[in-house]
């Protein structure tokens, strides 16, 4: 009886059932795509893969800035009024055509100056921006009607489809060329099957004859604007400094980079659903409680902060392992790349933590005043890292995240009325320290079963502390 109210409330749920959709089939797309990834770096030399992995950053650089902020108002729209859904969707696309060819410009000087790779390859990344940017619209129109089902499917199918294809080409196949031309043509069917999907099930709704074009662009461009400049933030934060990277030290160092990122891909999709769920609950008991609102943020910090430490650890501590086994020796270059980039990523989920816990108690505009300023401080430590390869470029990440990391705590603890002391902050940053040193100091090379005996060592010792120190706690 019990299982049956859970499957009946779960079918109820349209908010629970598109989460867990969103969740399940983000994984698995981020199991494929690693695999993808493995498979393509296994059977191309570094400079191949680096100038694959750049064609690819160039399509999201592109992309975003052909976005215009219009998804977050494509969704909201649609929502509130859903019997306009074809309305919504001629007027977006037809500002998206506008801006798409400012991004197309864009890109085609970006590509005139630097030439990083030919003509054909320029060609077939046009197409792509195009058919992700029209993606971009037909997605906001599915979430809008709360259809994310679309999403889940068709990503996970396309995904299966590509990996199934690179299996099937043999090595001596696999070209540059051949591997983008792949790439294009499956995100032009992922867009064009979407939208065949929401026009057969009927999801495209309302007249678009008598819209009145003016009227309706100018209210979605105002509303659309502020998504617009924090993803372009974003943008300039977290991707372009790895164009910077491509300038400074070339091509094949940005497959370095990104052989470290895509292992931590999950840990990321875990700190971005952790963060999602974590949002609305305390928003609600800040308003509710706030000695509990101050109790459960304490215990948030210490369970992220204790996972962070433990896999930055641990991938330190396997780091040569790590590469090798999964990527082969021809990338050994990428292990302190990932040494750094781990315990960046670990520092920077409690940023994210931070920015979470500033929108729970409605401060959005101080938050974006401090990515403003979090933007300024970091793009010049990345413009001197890119200089010296990947390795000195996700170090200068760990840098400047590690002064972000302090200038949010103090805005935190302000704005908290001091609930949490800043010698909260400083413990934890210093069991960071503590960790990483410990971590860094053993050698890559050392014996794997030397290796593993002291890796259960050290946090059999740590669990000992830990519970020695917090077991008398009430919680």
């Amino acid at each position: 009886m019990k299982i049956a109210s859970v499957v009946s409330s779960f079918k109820d749920s349209t908010i629970l059932r598109n989460f867990s959709l969103l969740t399940v089939s983000n994984i698995f797309t981020q199991i494929l795509g690693i695999s993808t990834s493995i498979k393509i770096a296994r059977f191309v030399n570094p400079t191949v893969f680096g100038t694959y992995n750049l064609l690819q950053l160039h399509v999201s650089v592109f992309v975003v800035i052909a976005s215009l902020g219009l998804k977050n108002i494509v969704v909201r729209t649609v929502a509130r009024d859903k019997l306009n859904s074809k309305r919504v969707f001629f007027v977006a696309l037809m500002l998206k055509a506008v801006i798409l060819l400012v991004s197309l410009i864009s890109y085609s000087i970006y590509f005139l100056f630097l030439k990083a790779y030919g003509h054909y390859l320029f060609e077939i990344t046009l197409l792509t921006i195009i058919a992700l940017s029209v993606y971009d619209i037909v997605e906001g129109v599915a979430f809008g009607l709360e259809r994310m089902q679309y999403t889940s499917i068709i990503n996970f199918a396309i995904n299966l489809l590509w990996i199934i294809i690179l299996l099937a080409i043999p090595g001596s196949l696999f070209t540059l060329n051949l591997l983008y031309e792949i790439y294009f043509i499956l995100n032009a069917l992922k867009t064009v099957v979407y939208f065949i999907a929401l026009r057969k099930t009927g999801c495209l709704t309302g007249g678009a004859d008598d819209v009145n074009w003016k009227e309706n662009a100018l209210y979605i461009i105002k509303q659309s604007l502020p998504y617009y400049y924090l993803n372009l933030l974003t943008l300039v934060s977290n991707q372009i400094p790895i164009l910077f990277l491509e300038y400074r030290s070339g091509v094949e160092q940005v497959g370095f980079f990104n052989i470290a990122n895509k292992i931590l891909t999950p840990m990321n999709l875990i700190l971005n659903t952790a963060l999602i769920a974590l949002f609305p609950n305390l928003s609600k008991i800040f308003i509710s409680d706030n000695q509990l609102f101050v109790k459960r943020v304490k215990h948030i910090f210490v369970i992220i902060s204790l996972l962070g430490i433990v896999g930055a650890f641990a991938v330190t501590f396997f780091r040569t392992e790590a590469i090798s086994i999964i990527y082969g020796k021809k990338y050994i270059s990428s292990v302190l790349v990932l040494s750094y980039q781990c315990w960046y990523m670990a520092l920077y989920s409690l940023v994210c933590l931070i920015g979470t816990l500033l929108g729970a108690i409605d401060r959005q505009k101080e938050l974006g005043y401090l990515s403003i300023v979090s933007t300024v401080i970091q793009v010049p430590i990345l413009w001197v890292g890119s200089k010296y390869g990947a390795e000195y470029l996700s170090a200068a990440f760990l840098v400047a995240t590690i002064i972000g990391f302090v200038i949010h705590a103090f805005v935190i603890n302000n704005f908290l009325k001091h609930s949490l002391k800043f010698s909260f902050f400083v413990k934890i940053f210093l069991g960071f320290v503590v960790a990483y040193i410990i971590s860094i100091l053993i050698p890559g090379q050392l014996n794997f079963l030397i290796k593993c005996v002291l890796f259960i060592f050290i946090m059999t010792a740590a669990l000992y502390v830990l519970y020695n120190k917090y077991k008398g706690v009430k919680t």
